[in-house]
């Protein structure tokens, strides 16, 4: 009976981050060893030539394996960022038959493909879990045979490391795979939650394993505590500017925690030496939306102003350290004094960093304008959708501008980020204003409006928030101003998440709350410039 493997390791393991932001986890060097290498080794020494591994986060940097290793063949998954590993079983489904199904993330070890199975059935290596687990756990009978199959389970028996399809198991499991791939819900499972949804169909028995000697780490914790030189090894550019910039070593950092795995950037929290550290790395779609020379250099004014003196390095590329902010209490500009005059006291200051060349303007049209290029490629034309609204702000666009010109309004360097995440008081009486990407040169009216357009505020809320901004009753030209500033401002706060939802990321909570701001001002606005 001849044998092959299918390894899948097409997904991205967020829990790994953020390494798995460098690379995918099945390229990890663990115990020097690359994951898959060790695998594929495994297989080898197994007597399985025949080795397709289903490929898809990064996958370039996967190719080399068919160069060095001639049993290798690499299966691509386009879908792997909205679909579950059931998708990477269809896309390798001509090549199941009596076939080990693998993980690359797995560390076995023993090698469990040295296989005593002579009467070749199906099987999933299982064994008993104490307390809570993620893991798929299985009801069996007498005989072994898994007669129920859920995902997480609590002191019970748990499927763990690879499984083996036989050829007749292989048929079924195509055949209703093919029939069922395209039906709601289908791509997003597990293969093993597809396999029970078909249980009585599939015969799938247990093998006795030792959780022990098969391995998946969950945490960078888990593969420290199993490797100690695991961060020495890895190979990470984030370790060495770590280590660069703080003058540690690998083996120092300590507890690394994530913050934030957003589409922006991803955060994590580390130690050394009990003081606690924070890293940003810088997603890879932020070219669209920020400009880093721009933020390099508003941050390290923030840090010299006194907005946000957590800041220890950052890099013309994107990546920064900073001092861990403790002590958060929540923000509350309308019912606490203090945190609303540190919060406008930290944009007048913002307002007063010096321009320079080191620092571009930000028009909000210009870039909404090309957010909405971009979602338009899978929207549809959102040019054409809001044609009459778009005349519109082009109308308002040039009256700010033709207003700052008569009135000799210039522009300042602008956070543009102003709402609730980014905005950290403490329980000490300290305010840190975080997070510098969307700054620029902007008008003076920008910060101010990001908040405004960003929140429900009522119009007694807002009048009050602007009159404690400017600190008296606004003027009729700044009131003008201001609202003709805070349309331009509202339609990059609607451009930003629409683009985010057409790269299927959740695109915010301000979206709708930007449109409504902008349809319900915008018309009085023209109205009030009419009058110049």
């Amino acid at each position: 009976m001849i044998k092959n493997a299918i390894i899948l390791a097409a997904g991205k393991s967020n829990r790994l981050a953020p390494f798995t932001y460098e690379k995918p986890k099945g390229l990890f060097i663990v115990r020097n060893e690359i994951l898959i290498e060790r695998q594929i080794e495994q297989l080898l020494e197994a007597g399985i030539k025949d080795i397709y591994i289903v490929i898809g986060y990064m996958k370039e940097k996967f190719f080399y394996l068919e160069q060095k290793y001639p049993e290798v063949t690499l299966l691509v998954n386009n879908k792997f960022g909205k679909l579950g590993n059931i998708y990477s079983m269809y896309v390798a489904r001509e090549y199941l038959s009596n076939t080990f199904i693998c993980c690359s993330d797995h560390y076995f070890l023993e090698n469990p493909f040295l296989d005593d199975n002579d009467s070749n059935i199906s099987y999933r290596y299982c064994d008993y879990m104490e307390g809570e687990f993620r893991e798929f756990s299985v009801d069996y009978s007498n005989s072994g045979v898994i007669t129920g199959c859920y995902m997480g389970g609590e002191n019970k028996m748990a499927m763990i490391g690879p499984a083996y399809f036989n050829e007749s198991f292989s048929k079924e499991f195509i055949g209703l795979l093919e029939n069922e791939i395209n039906k709601f819900g289908i791509g997003n499972l597990f293969w093993e939650d597809f396999y029970g949804k078909h249980i009585k169909e599939l015969t799938l028995s247990t093998k006795k394993a030792n959780q022990s000697k098969m391995l998946e780490f969950d945490s960078v914790e888990d593969l420290r505590e199993f490797d100690s030189n695991f961060l020495i090894n890895i190979n990470s550019e984030i370790i060495e500017n770590i280590c660069t910039i703080l003058k540690c070593k690998p083996n120092d950092i300590k507890s690394m925690e994530i913050i934030n795995a957003g589409f922006t950037n991803i955060s994590f929290k580390f130690t050394i030496d009990d003081v606690d550290y924070v890293y940003r790395h810088p997603g890879g779609s932020d070219k669209y939306y920020s400009d880093r020379k721009n933020e390099e250099y508003s941050q390290n004014q923030a840090k010299k102003y006194g907005i946000d003196d957590s800041l220890i390095y950052i890099d013309p590329t994107g990546w920064k350290i900073a001092y861990y902010i403790h002590n958060i209490v929540p923000i509350d500009i309308i019912g606490n004094e203090t945190h609303r005059k540190q919060l406008f006291e930290a944009i007048h200051k913002t307002h007063k960093i010096p321009i320079s060349e080191d620092i571009k303007e930000f028009d909000n049209v210009l870039e909404s304008k090309k957010l909405l290029t971009l979602a338009s490629a899978s929207k549809g034309d959102l040019f054409e959708e809001f044609k009459e609204l778009f005349d519109k702000i082009d109308q308002v666009y040039e009256f700010v501008k033709a207003e700052r010109e008569k009135y000799g309004i210039e522009l300042v360097v602008s956070h543009h980020d102003i709402y609730y995440p980014n905005l950290l008081p403490t329980s000490d009486g300290k305010f840190y204003l975080i997070d510098w990407e969307y700054s620029g040169i902007n008008d003076p009216a920008n910060d101010i409006a990001g908040l405004i357009t960003r929140y429900d505020f009522d119009k007694e809320t807002t009048d009050f928030l602007l009159k404690e901004y400017y600190g008296h009753e606004l003027t009729p030209l700044e009131r003008r101003h201001f609202m003709g500033q805070s349309i331009l401002t509202a339609l990059y706060w609607i451009s930003w998440p629409l683009f985010r939802g057409s790269m299927e990321e959740e695109d915010g909570f301000f979206l709708l709350t930007s449109y409504r701001y902008l349809i319900n001002n915008i018309d009085d606005v023209i109205e009030s410039y009419k009058e110049i």
